[in-house]
């Protein structure tokens, strides 16, 4: 595939995840209640992982719509992209269709949140997009495909998500910088003593691309086939130095400056895999 049929395929895969806040209707002039209209806020990005409604995202995504505080009432929310459309005289885009979602399982050590919608789009439990004489447009939906194999160091791969807030799909790309990356972790052994620990290895890939706040629990996926990889989930922070040849740390206010230096942390898809497995559930593209 060229990278613009990669994003096409991908494109109906990829979902927002959003906060929606109702708050308690204010009272206006003669005691009536007036209801206020809901809010919402994206927190990530996420995709399709089963025909059944199910969805993969980073699981620091739920734990910012946990840390919400607010007087009213907060429901996470999948955002399904309606498709973008253009004429002569009319233009649609950055547009979703909402529906609730449940924290199925958590997998706190590599990053990832399984999510079930309460209406799956998939199954068109979703209502029809636009419905134009006798034609009905649906909206456009599928399970992502994943890969199989170890990717290969330098491979083409993209991400495509919603960093930023962006009501848009937001696609960048680059090259796979190592798919041999590790993270090690002290874990305690159930039953020892708190102090007795072992090192926990995770696998873990490096991408030589270009990803924000907000593309977290987005697909890594090929160019070459538009296969997922592994879990867009964060990006590493490089030191702002002085250029006067001593590299000294630069900083404001004692606070250290840093800045994204354009590799992005992805969890390898067999993780996504096992978090599947764990539920009984089969990743299975159609």
């Amino acid at each position: 595939m060229t990278l613009p049929e990669a994003i096409e395929f991908m494109r109906p895969s990829v979902v927002q995840i959003l906060v929606e806040v109702r708050l308690p209707p204010t009272q206006i002039a003669g005691g009536i209640q007036m209801p206020q209209r809901p809010q919402q806020a994206p927190l990530g990005t996420g995709f399709f992982v089963s025909a059944d409604g199910y969805a993969i995202t980073a699981r620091h995504v739920i734990q910012a719509f946990r840390n919400i505080q607010t007087a009213g009432n907060k429901r996470l929310m999948v955002g399904v992209a309606l498709p973008n459309l253009e004429n002569a005289t009319l233009t649609v885009r950055g547009n979703f269709t909402l529906t609730e979602c449940d924290v199925i399982d958590e997998d706190s050590r590599h990053d990832l949140a399984l999510l079930k919608l309460k209406q799956n789009p998939l199954k068109g439990e979703v209502g029809a997009f636009m419905k134009v004489g006798d034609k009905v447009m649906d909206i456009p939906r599928r399970v992502a495909t994943p890969s199989t194999a170890r990717p290969q160091d330098g491979e083409a791969i993209a991400v495509s998500g919603y960093p930023f807030s962006s009501t848009v799909l937001v696609t960048t790309s680059g090259n796979l910088a190592s798919s041999w990356s590790y993270e090690t972790e002290e874990v305690q052994i159930p039953g020892a003593p708190a102090w007795f620990t072992r090192p926990d290895v995770a696998d873990s890939y490096l991408g030589d691309i270009h990803v924000n706040p907000g593309n977290s629990g987005g697909p890594i996926y090929t160019v070459a086939e538009g296969k997922v990889i592994g879990v867009c989930v964060s990006f590493d922070m490089a030191p702002v130095v002085y250029g006067d040849g001593n590299h000294e740390p630069a900083s404001t206010g004692n606070r250290p400056l840093y800045y994204n230096s354009g590799l992005a942390n992805i969890v390898p898809l067999r993780y996504v895999t096992e978090l599947l497995s764990k539920n009984n559930l089969k990743w299975e593209a159609r």
